[in-house]
């Protein structure tokens, strides 16, 4: 005669239901931080209004001009006298080389209070590399800076 009775030993159960709950949340936080991400190129300047101004994803060669009248390209500080020798050199470190640098244009950013005069000298060292397609970048009519 037995005083105590044979238990059934429990197997380990591995549980799975939390854990695809878990990785659900993990898709969800990442899913919600990489749209918050913004890819900004060029220093921050005081854009000018324009009534046809509109909302392009940016493009990855962009002239800032500062208030102050200092050129950047793409966040790199250079001279204006040197600014086709960056703009080659630019093109050597970019796939594809100056046709793809030819081919994505120029975006120039300009701050409102910079003189005409910066601006056409940017185009004229943009065309001087051979770079034809290049716009000046506006902030639609009713926005907020």
């Amino acid at each position: 005669m037995r005083l105590f009775p044979e238990r059934k030993r429990k197997r380990a159960r591995l549980e799975i239901v939390p854990m695809i709950d878990v990785m659900l949340l993990l898709l969800v936080f990442y899913i919600l931080s990489t749209v918050t991400l913004t890819h900004e190129h060029g220093i921050p300047v005081q854009l000018p209004k324009a009534a046809t101004g509109e909302s392009h994803p940016p493009i990855e060669i962009t002239l800032s001009i500062s208030r102050e009248g200092r050129f950047y390209l793409n966040k790199t500080a250079v001279e204006p006298t040197t600014l086709v020798t960056a703009l080659e050199k630019l093109a050597t470190e970019t796939p594809g080389g100056m046709e793809a640098v030819r081919g994505a244009g120029v975006v120039i950013n300009a701050d409102l209070s910079v003189q005409h005069r910066e601006v056409v000298r940017a185009m004229d060292a943009l065309r001087q590399a051979g770079i034809t397609r290049f716009g000046i970048a506006t902030e639609p009519e009713g926005t907020h800076p």
